[in-house]
């Protein structure tokens, strides 16, 4: 365990944590291509997923399957110190920050602190820029109240730098999921991005866009309840916009809608775009778009049409990969106008597929009622069978009484008229 947590520390093979969520991407000499490369915050556009050395942690996860903690953080040894905050254990880290979990003395909580290191802004032209940057996360988090989005708590500058705190999560960011080999259902898309749709609906609603949707900063809960992270890129739409540090590049090249590589105007659509091809991803198991530089992805979202998601997974309904390819439409013109709309859409996919169960459900109970069920059928063919064979015997046995009376009659008729003659 380190004595100074907030020292910029080289990279010592491949990280720990399988998320990344962050605000920019710095540009660095590349092999790949001269000129332009990408020591991304957010995503390696070189690498894998699990490859994110360098990147910026999402702002709180459980690495490498930890439990949740047996008692409070209060007990645990405190590694160091941030504001009021005591440090507790850190939960993942990248090239410019961490995220640890922390227990604030003044309410009692365990909360995830989210920091920058010390010597990365000290004498750093771009410090300033991104230091308001990372405040601007808080800014935009804080102002939000909703379910689906994760809570800021609490923001500030100390002598080791600026930090967020927020509520501890805990569970797994979806692209560790699908690092994982989560595949969900379609049923369990509809429903994920549903509520990701209304916390969208709720931060637009407020003039914020968040232009960073991705699997990385949809975090999973129990039950795989959404939570919205990172808003360090976020737009105030009506309010105007943090300047960025110069050379960087907004977003994550493989989530970023065309009009963030234009320069054209962003709005809410811009992020429906991005929900769109998270949303492909979980129904096809593939992305969207595919390239092994930046220029090949840019080049993929401005000009590749990705096949249908039904065509790829034949258990996608065409209904639902028209929505994916509406999402995806690269006018945005062509999409969904508003979150609102999008969630109605899926809220009313998911309510005919519920009447569909139900009507299936009805129409069995019927058919139950109307026939019995093959016990019964059999129990009625047994006592048919029992009844025809007692049958014969019941008509035997009156077919001799009728004979044994109508022999008595005569017998008696014969009797007494022989009475009757010999009294004559």
């Amino acid at each position: 365990m380190t004595s100074k947590p907030f020292a910029r520390r080289p990279p010592e093979g491949p990280s720990s944590t399988q998320f990344a969520a962050t605000v920019v991407a710095l540009p660095e000499p590349d092999p790949v291509e001269e000129g332009w490369a990408a020591a991304s915050l957010s995503e390696s556009v070189f690498t894998d997923a699990s490859d994110t050395q360098g990147a910026m942690p999402d702002v709180v996860t459980d690495v490498d399957g930890v439990p949740d903690p047996a008692g409070d953080a209060s007990a645990a040894p405190t590694i160091s110190r941030i504001g009021r905050y005591a440090l507790k254990r850190q939960l993942g880290g990248g090239g410019l920050g961490a995220v640890f979990e922390a227990w604030d003395p003044v309410l009692a909580r365990a909360v995830a602190i989210k920091t920058l290191y010390l010597d990365e802004r000290t004498g750093s032209a771009q410090g300033q820029p991104l230091d308001g940057l990372f405040l601007n996360e808080a800014r935009a988090a804080a102002s939000l109240n909703h379910r689906y989005i994760v809570t800021v708590y609490d923001a500030g500058l100390s002598p080791q730098g600026v930090y967020i705190a927020m509520e501890r999560l805990h569970g797994r960011d979806m692209q560790r999921a699908l690092a994982e080999g989560w595949r969900p259902t379609v049923e369990q898309v509809v429903l994920l991005l549903r509520r990701v749709a209304d916390a969208l609906a709720y931060a637009h609603a407020r003039g914020i866009v968040h232009c960073d949707i991705k699997p990385g900063n949809i975090f999973l809960q129990r039950r795989n309840r959404p939570k919205l992270l990172d808003f360090g890129i976020a737009r105030l739409v009506h309010g105007g916009t943090l300047p960025m540090p110069e050379g960087t590049v907004a977003g994550s090249p493989r989530y970023r809608a065309p009009e963030l590589l234009t320069g054209a105007p962003v709005d809410a659509r811009t992020d429906l775009f991005s929900l769109g091809v998270v949303m492909y991803e979980l129904l096809t198991g593939r992305r969207a778009f595919e390239g092994q530089s930046l220029a090949e992805i840019d080049r993929a979202v401005l000009e590749h049409d990705p096949p249908p998601a039904h065509e790829v997974n034949p258990a996608v309904p065409p209904g639902i990969s028209a929505i994916a390819a509406r999402l995806m439409a690269r006018s945005p013109a062509a999409r969904y106008g508003s979150a609102v709309e999008l969630a109605t859409d899926l809220r009313r996919w998911l309510e005919a597929q519920e009447l569909a169960l139900q009507g299936a459900a009805g129409r069995s109970r019927v058919r139950s009622k109307g026939k019995p069920p093959d016990r019964d059928r059999q129990h009625e063919a047994n006592e048919r069978q029992r009844v025809s064979r007692r049958a014969p015997a019941r008509s035997t046995g009156l077919c001799a009484l009728s004979r044994w009376l109508l022999a008595a009659a005569l017998l008696l008729g014969l009797t007494a008229l022989a009475l009757g003659l010999s009294g004559r």
